[in-house]
């Protein structure tokens, strides 16, 4: 819901110029609303920020969930599921930092930065570099923050989680784009293409999947699994979900739901 909602910078940003598509970017992502709360706070140690209620919202969506009613389960999920995730949302500074990564996204795919190429490696390398840099002082700083007022913690501390995320998801994505150049590497995740031509489909079925096997509606083994019980059924279910895409994609052009969602994107074509 959050990504339908913020997707609509996108519409916006579609005919805007490289140079704008990034300035807007680095202009969400620096979270100015995040500074302007820490800023009132600072100057008035009385501001409070306001209270949306998500606690309250969440211990219901607890409720319901804990009840194993699959009618309750569905019906809450779709109503207050959804409308306490999006005030979390609002509460966690995402809408701002789902529209910047948005926009940075657009902007690399415009660049082709990931086509490969050497003046592209040659990026990748430095932006490794950079990033692993500022990781360790963004984290460090975070972690300081997170030792605060309340206020702090859902303001600067917010920006600070969220740049030192960043940094890090720039490791991982510079390393992959890197080690991709061996041809072992490219080989041996070679079956994620697959996956991630159904992405929404995965997306929204790593949902349904996990609701099974771990909630009261299923199979309810969430009290039963520690972290590499998780991990290892997190594998499985990958694994199962590659070989589904593989199945389908050899049928179809599309998966299901991306199918569903390009029909609606274009539904006053012919397409």
């Amino acid at each position: 819901m959050l990504f339908v909602v913020v997707g609509g910078v996108l519409v916006l940003a579609r005919n805007w110029s490289d140079k704008t598509v990034l300035i807007a970017a680095i202009f969400f992502l620096i979270q100015l609303v995040e500074w302007v709360f820490y800023i009132a706070n600072l100057i008035n140690p009385e501001f409070q920020l306001l209270d949306l209620n998500i606690g309250a919202m969440y211990g219901e969506v607890a409720e319901y969930t804990k009840s194993g009613n699959y009618k309750d389960f569905f019906i809450g999920n779709i109503t207050l599921g959804q409308k306490a995730s999006l005030l979390w949302a609002v509460g966690a500074g995402r809408f701002f930092q789902t529209a910047g990564l948005f926009l940075l996204g657009f902007f690399l795919g415009r660049k082709q930065i990931f086509v490969v190429d050497k003046n592209n490696l040659s990026l990748w390398i430095k932006i490794l570099i950079i990033s692993a840099i500022l990781f360790a002082p963004l984290y460090s700083l975070k972690e300081l923050i997170m030792q605060g007022s309340d206020v702090v913690q859902q303001t600067v501390g917010t920006v600070f989680d969220m740049w030192q995320k960043l940094a890090f998801t720039l490791v991982l994505v510079s390393s992959f784009v890197i080690l991709y150049e061996n041809e072992k590497f490219r080989n041996m995740v070679s079956s994620f293409r697959f996956y991630g031509r159904m992405s929404l489909t995965n997306y929204v079925s790593q949902s349904i999947l996990g609701a099974i096997v771990y909630f009261p509606i299923g199979l309810h083994l969430a009290p039963y699994c520690g972290y590499t019980v998780s991990l290892l059924i997190g594998f499985g279910m990958l694994i199962l979900q590659i070989r589904f895409c593989k199945w389908w994609l050899s049928k179809y052009r599309q998966g299901p739901l991306e199918y569903i969602w390009h029909k609606l994107t274009w539904i006053d074509k012919s397409k």
